[in-house]
């Protein structure tokens, strides 16, 4: 079987067709960027995915069985102004032209969740819980979730905050205020869902064994990740210097004034992530 993965130099991307070679796949990676990687099972194409036609070339010159799109726009600390059409563009029309290039073939489309927004820490969030995206991230990705499923043939999973043993920023932000001096806590501490690299690369080969079934997934860690015993080991290791620790009811008290000032905003939802971690069940 040959599977076509979208950013394949990513973080994410590059595991992912590490992954797939191992367990025995043909695999073709698509990027904006050359790749120094080589297999004797592995083809790359340096692309912009607004090319659709050079990418309907890609998937019949390659004979494509499936595809796993993974190539989106995030916010990065060295990308200081982003703009909607900027992640629009990305997030959006280029996953259109992605679903639109495969066609019948079954499709993966990584999402985020992120597209759910705010959350009131009451129940447990469910793939069709009602999304309300507050970041132009999320907005965009929930967008493309719209696009993709008009496919015949697809599953959507959605992606808690992915992290390797080296790179940790997106879920150091749920711990430092900034790194790598300042830490915080909240009471006597939070339990995020997050997902490690190796669990979500084992997620996607998975689902190239099975025929899709048209239905969204949140992926996660089996283990909630508990911000005291990171603080902990990341002070043992020369770092998080400096603890802020606020008690919890004067942190939701503060967070209760500046939603009801300022409503819901991107400076108020970071405040809503840190307060109220999101709890899921990864199937409906």
């Amino acid at each position: 079987m040959t599977v076509l993965v979208t950013g394949a130099r990513g973080m994410i991307g590059s595991a992912l067709v590490k992954e797939l070679l191992a367990a025995g796949y043909r695999v073709v990676g698509v990027d904006r960027g050359p790749d120094s990687f080589t297999d004797d099972n592995y083809r790359h194409y340096e692309i912009d995915l607004s090319d659709k036609e050079r990418l309907i070339q890609i998937l019949h010159e390659e004979r494509v069985d499936r595809v796993v799109h993974l190539a989106g726009l995030a916010h990065k600390k060295e990308q200081k102004k982003l703009s909607w059409e900027d992640y629009y563009h990305s997030n959006v029309e280029c996953s259109r032209n992605v679903f639109e290039a495969a066609g019948d073939r079954p499709l993966l489309f990584i999402s985020t969740v992120d597209v759910f927004g705010f959350y009131d820490g009451k129940q447990p969030l469910t793939p069709a819980s009602p999304l309300h995206p507050v970041t132009a991230y999320g907005m965009s990705k929930a967008a493309a979730e719209t696009e993709c499923r008009k496919l015949k043939h697809y599953d959507i999973f959605r992606f808690s905050p992915v992290y390797t043993d080296s790179e940790k920023r997106d879920i150091q932000k749920r711990y430092y205020l900034v790194y790598p001096c300042v830490a915080y806590q909240i009471g006597s501490g939070s339990a995020f869902e997050i997902l490690n690299i190796r669990k979500a690369a084992d997620e996607m080969v998975c689902w190239c064994t099975k025929d899709p079934t048209n239905r969204i997934r949140i992926v996660k860690d089996d283990r909630l990740m508990w911000t005291p015993a990171y603080i902990g080991r990341e002070r043992e290791n020369g770092r998080a210097k400096i603890l802020l620790w606020t008690p919890k009811w004067l942190a939701e008290a503060g967070y209760s004034i500046l939603k009801g000032l300022f409503g819901e905003n991107q400076k108020t939802y970071l405040m809503n992530k840190a307060l109220f971690p999101i709890r899921s069940t990864e199937d409906l």
